[in-house]
């Protein structure tokens, strides 16, 4: 493909998003040039365009193009991929880790940690190498997966924080006839409690506030603790006769909501974080936690889960239509970062 120009939302500056014409990158020799068709905005790109990450590298330098939840369709393809199964017109969707493939964790199937992070071997697109927040982008090939004909290019922009989700049930060993809380009726808590579900959950509470729990039982949740309302660890513990749920899933990024994660949970269950805070720092009960052998679990990213979440979709066990709400064209991109900050939207979704 011929070298031309795009669109793409290019960071300039903190608080500083313009819709800008960039060149179009070019794939190198085991590199795919997929075409984006929907790209879905989350939490981590508004504190990023905030600047909530600097220290972190996230990103390393300005202007840059963000954006990690995508799915679009081959446009061609690099050098050496002859026998790689895909073929230009395909639906992908792309992982956004890459690890430098050497180092313990990357040749444990964990590349999500890849030790090398912060050097030319690892790549985190969208935070650290340039996203999907544009009309074309460049992957390797494997990092791309298909989607079947069933999922639309708009469900397949949440295939990502999906993925999270089946890596976040791995990490806490569900069991089928489990019970969950889950805590942030946003997209991702969402998803949660639909792979919950999906994954034999015999009971799903949900804990936020506001329209977003009127999602909440089409996703697979039987009761819902409303916090404007009611203490959630007291709303956890009224549903449960006081004993707690068996999982606890905190998808709110909210550095309060560890603590009452805890509060929750029965004695010997598992908690998960999910979200990040931006640096904000969080308080938990250090002798709850050791006192009551629970489980404390960070989880970070979908190291091989992708294919299990497309599986889900293809069978009908989860169904994202309805979190497709909100859709906006690239030149309303502002817009949508404003839908995502004002809680209006449960995820944007930018297509092209």
């Amino acid at each position: 493909m011929s070298r031309g120009t795009m669109k793409a939302a290019v960071l300039r500056g903190w608080n500083d998003l313009a819709v800008e014409s960039i060149d179009i990158p070019q794939p190198g020799p085991g590199d795919v040039l997929v075409r984006v068709r929907a790209c879905g905005l989350c939490g981590t790109d508004l504190k990023m365009v905030k600047g909530a990450f600097e220290a972190r590298g996230w990103p390393p330098s300005l202007p840059f193009v963000m954006g990690h939840e995508w799915s679009g369709e081959v446009a061609a393809l690099g050098e050496g991929l002859d026998d790689i199964g895909l073929a230009v017109g395909d639906k992908v969707v792309a992982e956004n880790h890459i690890g430098c493939g050497r180092c313990p964790m990357c040749r444990s199937g964990r590349y999500n940690l890849c030790e090398k992070a912060g050097t030319p071997g690892y790549r985190l697109y969208g935070h650290t190498a340039p996203g999907a927040l544009a009309e074309y982008a460049v992957r390797p090939a494997p990092m791309l997966h298909k989607l079947p004909d069933s999922v639309s290019p708009l469900e397949g922009a949440l295939v990502n924080q999906g993925s999270l989700t089946v890596h976040a049930l791995r990490r806490v060993a569900f069991r089928p006839g489990s019970t969950a809380a889950v805590f942030g009726p946003g997209l991702l808590g969402l998803l949660t409690a639909a792979v919950a579900r999906a994954a034999g959950a015999s009971r799903v509470i949900m804990v936020g506030r506001g329209s977003r729990l009127d999602l909440a039982e089409a996703m697979g949740c039987d009761e819902v603790v409303d916090y404007e309302k009611e203490d959630p660890v007291d709303g956890i513990r009224r549903l449960t006769a006081s004993r707690g749920v068996d999982y606890v899933f905190d998808c709110t990024g909210n550095p309060t909501v560890p603590a009452q994660a805890l509060d929750s949970v029965r004695r010997g269950g598992k908690v998960a974080l999910l979200g990040l805070t931006g640096g904000t720092p969080s308080s938990i009960d250090v002798d709850r936690l050791t006192l009551d052998e629970i489980d404390l679990l960070g989880i970070r990213s979908s190291p091989n889960a992708y294919p299990a979440m497309i599986s889900l979709m293809r069978s009908g066990a989860v169904d994202l239509g309805p979190l497709v709400t909100h859709v906006y064209p690239i030149n309303d991109v502002a817009e949508a970062f404003d839908a995502l900050e004002n809680r209006t939207a449960i995820r944007p979704i930018v297509e092209f």
